[in-house]
């Protein structure tokens, strides 16, 4: 079943994830996190249609979060993807697909806006 309010996080360091999970669940969005993309990824493979949004660190081991959107992507074309990181850019060579980029730090209430923004953008 899809969730139009239904958001993946994927941060390897979890006091990123867990004050974004909660401030994003006092707001009425349906979140879960993980600290490995490639266990996100799989999660993900087997609830392709069930998140609107992901949430994922540009630099973390193992997947970074272009090569994790870009998987995301090709999985299903209708989830959105945006990329934060504590570097001031993202290479454009790795950003094929244009992901919205935010920079760390970000706080709570720009996390909130942001995920507004991008799931009632029409």
């Amino acid at each position: 079943m899809s969730s139009s309010k239904s958001i993946v996080i994927v941060d390897d360091e979890p006091n990123i994830c867990e004050p974004f999970k909660l401030v994003l669940q006092e707001n009425g969005y349906s979140v879960i996190t993980f600290t490995n993309p490639v266990v996100a990824f799989e999660h993900l493979l087997n609830n392709p249609n069930r998140y609107q949004l992901v949430i994922s660190d540009f630099r973390i081991p193992n997947l970074n979060g272009c090569e994790l959107g870009t998987k995301v992507k090709e999985l299903n074309g209708n989830i959105k993807v945006i990329l934060i990181s504590a570097y001031d850019s993202i290479e454009d060579n790795n950003n094929k697909l244009n992901f919205e980029f935010h920079r760390k730090p970000v706080t709570l209430q720009q996390v909130l806006d942001i995920v507004d923004g991008c799931i009632f953008k029409q």
